[in-house]
């Protein structure tokens, strides 16, 4: 337990993972300190530095955001110099078979804000990995708009109490463009 969770007004714990450039990462990081949380910023160089925070187990924070771009093939991580591991990555991207192999996050919430990782393709690897629920767009949203659906959603989820699942609802109603934002979460 961080010591900010045991402060008068505790703060909770959220790791922001920011593959690739990371301006969107720095945004939602202000947002979710402006709601109250205490930010760990991942600054991700390379495809195994991802895993590494993707098999943290216990030692993840309950919640982790995933700021990146996404195509049809997975999280977009680009070229690499030939000294760095790329053995994870399909044609620049890493797929779901990739996180699954590595994914232990046990009941920790998950958001991604990367296009087209929203599918069940994406979503069973890191429910096999434990996470109580997994939130990410199914297509394309403009990417201007994760900001604010990361604020949304947590402050519902944070200022609210919502469940994750509550949360999402509200925000799908609160505006009809992140309808393509879906949930894969464990039954129990």
């Amino acid at each position: 337990m961080l010591i900010d969770e045991r402060f008068y007004r505790p703060r909770v714990p959220i790791a922001v993972v920011a593959i690739g450039e990371a301006r969107e990462a720095l945004v939602i990081r202000a947002v979710l300190e402006s709601l109250g949380a205490t930010v760990l910023l991942h600054l991700i160089g390379t495809p195994e530095d991802f895993l590494r925070v993707l098999e943290q187990g216990d030692a993840a924070p309950r919640y982790i955001v995933i700021c990146g771009h996404g195509d049809d093939h997975g999280i977009v991580f680009g070229a690499f110099d030939e000294s760095i591991d790329v053995s994870a990555l399909e044609r620049g991207s890493m797929p779901p078979r990739a996180i699954a192999e590595r994914a232990n996050l046990p009941s920790r919430i998950v958001v991604s804000t990367a296009c087209a990782t929203g599918s069940g393709e994406f979503g069973r690897p890191f429910l096999n990995g434990g996470v109580a629920a997994y939130i990410a767009p199914e297509g394309y949203p403009d990417g201007g708009d994760a900001a604010l659906f990361v604020h949304v959603l947590f402050h519902q989820m944070l200022q609210e109490g919502s469940s994750p699942g509550a949360a999402l609802e509200r925000v799908r109603a609160y505006e009809d463009r992140f309808a393509t934002f879906t949930m894969f979460a464990d039954p129990h």
